[in-house]
């Protein structure tokens, strides 16, 4: 082989000897690189020290139903989440102002779920904003229905407490702890919602435990409380009863002998309470236990029909030549009635 064709080869081994040690070493920067992201997802910051805070910012800015039968409330909310990892943040930190905007999976963030929601549906992208100092805020709306254990013993004029139950599902206490500081804030705007008040509560920071798992997690809970405006149900509920209550009552006022007036109103009166009722009792919560209504109502059935009693028996005794039996029973009754209603009014809505 001549001295040029000598000179070429070696050219030519030389060079991809280089080339696979270019290679060689992009591949283990790529390497190195896929490294270092795999550990900002999957490890939080400071790992193995004190955990991370998280601070919560939610904004309420609507609530446009409370479901009594179906036990559900409908809101629309902004979620704001912020907590720091130093991984994150610039060696140059002269720009203070640089905000770096990146994918949220592609950094560690706490994976938060709302535990009684139904259907939530998140309305931005997922994107998290960093700063120089390494700040991430991640901010979210978020609209949907969410379940409630509602408490209908003092209804109608109960007070409900509709929870925001956000639990930090794959991360214990030890790991992530939610800021004493979070809060949620109400809307400056009136609530789509009638006839209820809203009030936002403080929210409650604990732990949630799950069965077979030794740790705990972290545990917030936006409170809303929703106090029922009750004047619908005594314009249709208290107040026509009160009339049917009063209408028997006018019988004790009526001479016993007096038969078909005194039957014809008590029938009347009973006609009326039920078909006041069967009205009234569409709109009531459906529940396995009485509640302050269910009591008036009842009360108010057994007086009616307490008033056709003592009616029939007046009349009975103002045909048997006992009219004087009759008039006592008569003006006892007409005062009793009331104290009884009186009672009826006062141990239904005395809780």
């Amino acid at each position: 082989m001549n001295f040029p064709n000598r000179i070429f080869n070696f050219i030519r081994v030389g060079s991809l000897l280089l080339l696979s040690t270019f290679s060689l070493s992009a591949a283990a920067e790529d390497l190195l690189f896929d490294t270092d992201k795999a550990r900002l997802i999957s490890e939080r910051p400071n790992a193995g020290g004190p955990p991370v805070v998280i601070k919560l910012e939610a904004y309420l800015l609507d609530l446009d139903f409370i479901d009594d039968a179906r036990q559900r409330f409908s809101v629309d909310m902004f979620l704001r989440v912020d907590w720091k990892d130093e991984r994150l943040a610039l060696q140059n930190k002269t720009d203070k102002e640089l905000i770096r905007q990146v994918p949220l999976d592609n950094i560690w963030h706490p994976k938060g779920i709302i535990m009684n929601g139904r259907g939530l549906a998140p309305a931005l992208p997922r994107t998290a904003n960093i700063d120089s100092a390494g700040n991430v805020r991640f901010a979210q709306r978020i609209t949907g229905e969410l379940t409630v254990n509602l408490q209908f013993r003092p209804f109608p004029f109960d007070t409900q407490m509709l929870p925001i139950d956000l639990v930090s599902y794959t991360t214990s206490t030890d790991e992530v702890e939610f800021a004493a500081d979070s809060v949620m804030f109400e809307s400056e705007k009136p609530y789509s919602i009638e006839g209820w008040e809203l009030t936002v509560m403080p929210p409650k920071i604990g732990e949630y435990k799950v069965p077979g798992r030794l740790k705990p997690q972290p545990r917030i809970v936006f409170l809303i409380g929703a106090e029922r405006d009750s004047s619908y149900y005594m314009l249709t509920l208290f107040i026509p009863m009160t009339f049917i209550i009063l209408m028997a009552w006018s019988v004790f006022w009526l001479p016993p002998d007096i038969i078909p007036a005194r039957v014809g109103l008590s029938t009347a009166s009973i006609f009326s309470f039920v078909a006041l009722g069967f009205s009234v009792r569409s709109r009531l919560p459906e529940v396995s236990y009485m509640t302050q209504a269910d009591y008036f109502v009842t009360g108010c059935t057994l007086l009616v029909f307490l008033a056709l009693g003592a009616v029939v028996w007046g009349s009975r005794l103002a045909n048997t030549d006992r009219l004087d039996s009759a008039l006592r029973i008569s003006s006892v009754a007409r005062w009793l009635y009331l104290l009884l209603f009186c009672g009826v009014v006062i141990l239904s809505y005395s809780g």
